[in-house]
């Protein structure tokens, strides 16, 4: 057993250490048909009173977290769930292209469905990206699943799915449907399989439409009985009858836990909310529910992965995102001094770095924290690849106001060139807008290194290997900024001259020609800070650790 192995296994173990002063989650997942955003729209019309009967049904069932299907957009959820006190997290699946008419029903036809999470304000959480693999067969047919990890105690995460209709028994060949349902299977095997790999705890949570509870085929499928991180269980026990409709007593709308959140369950705590009697259903499934100990991390004994204290600041002090939105705003006010002089008619452009200057990567910190681990290559490396980084406070609205202003972004960041698309469908994901005539992602490559390049470095007097790329962009010759060019406006746009007015980042590093050495012994002398470069406080990692050069 390797050591990673045996840490993982201990911090599995910490689930089964849940105290009285846990506090309790309630998780839920509510199909809730047709979810439209207006009045007597999709194959359940709904007029205010309906809405107002959702509402009502969701306050009974008093969930912190709702994984939700069957719904149009955020703006259905909003007809439901006050968005002063629930966030909303809604698939990216397009509309569908042509509408289609509800079965049975020729003067109705099916508005977009869309998986999601309703998150009560006061649970943190950071979305990963949809699980798109889910749409199989028929284009803009099937329902993109809704990823989200949630920060409450342990980082657990969640998957929302509204699998393929028309299988609820069936074998594999019996049918499209069942084909395209078993086709999602193994899409979820390998969502399952991957987050094994990662040693979290995990849960799926949805609409299956397959009565897992009575039958093997799918649920062998995606269970490894046995498998410390893949031996899944339902939430329900086998023999309990739904209640919802009376013509169905099997469950198809699920609750399902790994090993690492298995121990987080409050026993007997699973809840399936039927209607009140007297009046019409609200939906034609029921909410169900199960409650949750959750432990914060933070407060556990150092020897069971205790926060550090660096990644606790960053994490919940008040003061680091108020410094960060200062530091921005400051910059933007530069910004603004530079396109007052006129600089907008040339090409100026913002050096940027990545990591903890616009992605904060403090989820995956936590999460190897809670696995006792320190830095990790391969984690590391498959975090940035996940794309769910959260924004710095104050970055994506700084990149958005520098491209207003007629500048341009350079974001140079030492994570590899392989990764440079990864990061930036992160940062469309936060808000960016995605424009690579005005936006340029450049990775660390070998050549760029020193050992890469030891004769360039010597010629140019590189003190890091940004210095390369930061050149590059300024002579017109960055290949990088246009090596995924569509129809070669990227590349007319960055292969000329640039001039660089200001720096941004968390580093020293981040600066032209800078080491932690010379600018402890010297200072910046040919800068000046709060007008060339702005660095945001990072305590997390950097070249100020061990024998920094």
């Amino acid at each position: 057993m390797t050591r990673i192995t045996r840490l993982i296994l201990i911090a599995l173990a910490l689930g089964s250490a849940v105290t009285s002063e846990a506090n309790a989650l309630k998780l839920a997942s509510w199909n809730m048909e047709h979810l439209a955003d207006s009045d007597g729209e999709g194959c359940r019309p709904r007029q205010a009173a309906d809405y107002l009967a959702l509402r009502r049904h969701a306050d009974r069932l008093a969930a912190d977290v709702i994984a939700v299907q069957e719904v149009e957009n955020e703006q259905a959820l909003a007809r439901v769930f006050d968005p002063e006190i629930w966030s909303f997290e809604v698939a990216r699946n397009p509309d569908q292209e042509a509408p289609r008419p509800c079965a049975g029903t020729a003067d109705k036809t099916i508005i977009t469905q869309r998986a999601g999470f309703v998150i009560k304000k006061h649970v943190k959480y950071s979305r990963n990206p949809d699980l798109t693999a889910l749409d199989v067969g028929d284009a803009n047919r099937h329902r993109y699943g809704v990823d989200i990890t949630l920060e409450a105690g342990a980082p657990l995460r969640l998957l929302s799915v509204h699998l393929k209709s028309g299988c609820p028994a069936g074998a594999p060949g019996a049918g499209d449907d069942c084909q395209a349902l078993f086709e999602q299977q193994k899409i979820l095997k390998k969502w399952i399989q991957a987050r094994a790999k990662d040693a979290m705890p995990f849960a799926l949570l949805g609409d299956f439409n397959r009565r897992l509870q009575a039958e093997e085929q799918f649920w062998s499928g995606i269970d490894a009985p046995g498998d410390p991180f893949m031996d899944l269980s339902l939430t329900v026990k086998r023999d309990t009858a739904a209640r919802c409709q009376p013509s169905f007593n099997q469950f198809i709308d699920y609750i399902i836990l790994n090993p690492g959140s298995l121990p987080l369950l409050k026993p007997d705590s699973f809840q399936e909310l039927v209607y009140e009697a007297g009046s019409p259903p609200a939906s034609d499934h029921c909410p169900i529910a199960v409650e949750l100990n959750v432990q914060d991390v933070g407060d556990l004994a150092p020897q069971k992965g205790q926060m550090s204290t660096g990644l606790k600041w960053y994490r919940r002090s008040a003061e680091f995102p108020l410094i960060a939105r200062f530091i921005y705003d400051q910059a933007k006010r530069r910004v603004d001094a530079i396109r007052a002089r006129g600089d907008d008619a040339s090409d100026w452009v913002v050096s940027l770095d990545a990591d903890e200057t616009i992605f904060d990567n403090s989820l995956g910190q936590f999460e190897n924290e809670y696995l006792g681990l320190g830095y990790v290559p391969e984690r590391w490396a498959s975090w940035e690849a996940r794309g769910a980084a959260r924004e710095v406070p104050g970055a994506i609205e700084f990149i958005n106001h520098v491209l207003s202003s007629g500048g341009k972004i350079a974001v140079i960041t030492n994570r590899d060139a392989d990764l440079e698309e990864a990061a930036r469908g992160n940062l469309v994901r936060l808000g960016m807008r995605d424009d690579r005539r005005r936006v340029c992602i450049l990775g660390r490559r070998a050549i760029d290194t020193q050992a890469g390049n030891p004769d360039e470095w010597q010629r140019f007097g590189y003190r890091n290997d940004k210095d390369r790329r930061r050149r590059l962009i300024g002579e017109g010759h960055a290949v990088g900024c246009w090596s995924k060019d569509a129809d070669g406006s990227a590349r007319a746009s960055w292969s000329r001259p640039h001039r660089f007015v200001l720096w941004i980042g968390d580093n020293v590093l981040d600066l032209p020609k800078m080491t932690q050495v010379g600018a402890r012994a010297n200072g910046t002398p040919d800068l000046v800070f709060g007008q060339d470069y702005f660095l945001i406080p990072n305590p997390l990692y950097g070249s100020w650790q061990g024998n920094a050069p």
